[in-house]
């Protein structure tokens, strides 16, 4: 599969000997507005050499309309970190095509890089710098090669960060182009009811910033937009505009808490308390570790008698979805179970962990991993699972407190009249349903 996708037709520009200078153009041009500014750098300073990169988030129509009054061909590049919304992607298409763009470029994340550094897509946890990294400081890099300058849409209310951006920035041998630097966040709601814009559908529901799917929630009301991005977390910037302890000779970002390599994992609370994990996820196509190794279900089907016949103990990965249960007469090989959560509200590592207890009968430690909330974790222990990964900080607060809410409602196991389905009749399906008392 292509990184990056262009246009039909699209050719790469030939590159000026000198770029103008960023300092000389914002005293010159500093004050200019939005329309004249992409109008200046799309048809006199760089013509056929400027790119706008769009993530066709909650703010990105404004921009991208006042780019189709410019010129329609100008290519916009669409970062695809193979974590987004399916709106987002459902919204990139309806703009696209209502604003009459020709050169939208979709470009997405070197899948081997992917592989060997997130084999089990929980990397945004152990290292968030080293995902966005990946993901699309990478990708970035090597779409924008072919230019000389590129539109972004950073404004100044949007963090503490970008309180003093300018309309040209300078950045190693391009110049970042930021027309809505001065704009509000009224300016932008202003502008877009006036086109008769249409909204990210996830606006609706609380999403005033939108990234990944893992890495965003929703605002409540008096927070800051951008508070929903990296929730609880030291973290407000992807990395392509600020650099994360990553330089220019490829090193990586170090995992939050951690004064080790960037493979480390995250804490692991079991027992009433945390943890060293002596356990190392290994991708499908890495060779094992001397000590103890997490494999995925496919890999142990692909290579079981290999893997059985290895000295030292292997955990299993059991993804959401997977049926497993050709391997349950191999269960009782694996001392731990490892089930990933990919996003909030996602419940089926809670169905997986009643089955593999009540209807497999499997005695090791269930591990969960991914983005919960505090408040599953009533439900996650009442359904077998007996070790949490996380370095959210309210969660490591209330398992060394062993303070939780009172959970009154569940998404599953179903209940009925105030009991508890019995196991082997339907205990896993998705109701919600009054818990018992």
């Amino acid at each position: 599969m292509a990184l990056l996708e262009p246009a039909a037709g699209a050719v790469e520009a030939p590159r000026l000997p000198v770029l103008p200078d960023a300092g000389a153009l914002n005293s010159a041009h500093g004050r200019m507005a939005a329309a004249d500014a992409m109008a200046l750098a799309v048809r006199e300073l760089f013509p056929g050499r400027i790119a706008l990169v769009s993530s066709f988030g909650a703010e990105s129509a404004v921009l991208l309309h006042l780019l189709a009054m410019v010129d329609r061909t100008v290519p916009v590049v669409f970062l695809d970190t193979g974590r987004l919304f399916a709106e987002t992607l459902q919204y990139r298409t309806r703009l696209t095509e209502l604003l009459g763009l020709t050169d939208v470029r979709t470009i997405r994340p070197d899948p081997e890089r992917v592989l060997a550094k997130d084999p089990h897509r929980a990397l945004w946890m152990t290292n968030p710098d080293l995902c966005c990294h990946i993901r699309k400081t990478e990708p970035l890099r090597r779409a924008i090669e072919g230019f000389d300058a590129w539109f972004t849409g950073r404004k100044r209310f949007q963090n503490a960060v970008r309180a003093n951006l300018p309309l040209f920035e300078a950045e190693g041998p391009r110049i970042k182009v930021n027309p809505l630097a001065d704009w509000s966040s009224a300016d932008l709601a202003a502008y877009a009811e006036r086109h008769g814009l249409p909204a990210h559908p996830l606006m609706a529901e609380g999403y005033p910033s939108i990234g990944c799917v893992p890495c965003t929630s929703r605002v409540r009301p008096g927070e800051d937009g951008r508070a929903g991005r990296w929730r609880g977390l030291d973290k407000t910037e992807c990395g392509i505009h600020v650099a994360l302890g990553i330089d220019g000779g490829g090193a990586e970002p170090r995992p939050r808490g951690s004064d080790t390599s960037s493979e480390a994992s995250m804490p692991l609370w079991k027992d009433g308390k945390f943890l060293e994990d002596s356990w190392t996820a290994v991708a499908d196509d890495a060779p094992l570790p001397e000590g103890r190794a997490a494999v995925s279900l496919k890999r142990w089907r692909a290579e079981r008698d290999e893997l059985a016949a290895r000295n030292t103990p292997l955990a299993l990965l059991i993804p959401p979805g997977s049926d497993w249960r050709d391997v349950v007469p191999d269960l009782a090989r694996f001392p731990v179970i490892v089930l990933p959560i990919e996003k909030y509200g996602d419940g089926r590592a809670y169905s997986i962990a009643r089955l593999l207890r009540e209807r497999d009968g499997y005695k090791g430690e269930l591990r969960v991993t991914g983005p919960y909330i505090i408040d599953q974790v009533p439900l996650m222990r009442r359904c077998g699972i007996d070790a949490f990964e996380t370095n959210d900080p309210i969660l490591v607060a209330a398992f060394e407190r062993g303070v939780w809410p009172e959970v009154k409602e569940y998404l599953q196991p179903a209940i009925e009249g105030g009991a508890e389905v019995p196991a082997g009749t339907r205990p896993w399906q998705r109701r919600r349903r009054a818990a018992a008392p």
